[in-house]
């Protein structure tokens, strides 16, 4: 059991490598904060059952964790449903583009007990253009560094992380770190010192949560990679 202190939260996302109720508490034990459940692959009836097993899990190891629904499109009523029903401390929002979209989601969520908190996803041009807004109106933010390569140059992701992450300081607002973060590792025990300095920079620069998702959700060593991602995040934490 990972017993190191930590400010930085550790999201991981379920998927079928990570399913079974042993991996579920061995992630939770080796250090995983919030389960992240991604609706654009699986259906809502298997999410809804793997998330009550998470939280099974977590309970019987006195332990807590907690769920975030990531939802593709405010049409799909998320993964909104999911999300209330579950009590799901966090929703995220796929490819926004403006204020708006997330001020609908805000209404959407609006009659969950204990409360949602939703956060924005930057990963088009348009929420990049309208991100001042944006940060303005949500919770927090995911910097979706997959596609928002995709959307600007790739040279330009690591300056506008950075430059997110601050202005999320500034604002009070949380924001996570995503995508590609130890993606070796789906495939192997030790990531690269490339990705280990990808994630002591995210901590460096302020973030307040860094993400897994291939790793955990389809990799070979989905709490190989949670332990790895703790290490370098409390050794991180110290400078």
């Amino acid at each position: 059991m990972n017993n190191q202190p930590k400010n930085t939260k550790i999201i991981a996302t379920i998927g079928p490598s990570s399913e079974d109720l042993t991996t579920l508490k061995d992630l939770i034990r080796a250090g995983a904060d919030i389960f992240r459940f991604n609706l654009k692959h699986g259906t809502i009836s298997w999410h809804n059952q793997i998330i009550e097993k998470a939280q099974k899990a977590a309970q019987s190891i006195n332990k807590s964790i907690q769920i975030l629904i990531d939802i593709p499109s405010l049409q799909l009523q998320e993964g909104i449903d999911l999300a209330i029903n579950t009590k799901a401390a966090y929703v995220a929002l796929s490819y926004v583009k403006t204020a708006i979209e997330i001020t609908k989601l805000k209404k959407m969520v609006s009659r969950a007990e204990p409360p949602i908190a939703v956060i924005a996803k930057i990963e088009t041009k348009e929420a990049l253009d309208n991100f001042s807004e944006i940060l303005q109106e949500t919770d927090a933010i995911m910097v979706a560094r997959g596609d928002l390569g995709r959307t600007i140059s790739i040279e330009k992701v690591p300056s506008v992380q950075k430059e997110i992450i601050a202005a999320c300081g500034k604002a009070g607002k949380m924001d996570i770190v995503a995508t590609e973060m130890l993606l070796s590792m789906t495939a192997n025990k030790i990531p690269t010192m490339a990705e280990v300095s990808d994630v002591t920079n995210a901590v460096l620069e302020g973030s307040d949560a860094v993400m897994l998702s291939e790793e955990v959700a389809t990799g070979q060593y989905p709490v190989e990679a949670v332990k790895t991602m703790v290490e370098i995040v409390c050794e991180a934490e110290k400078h």
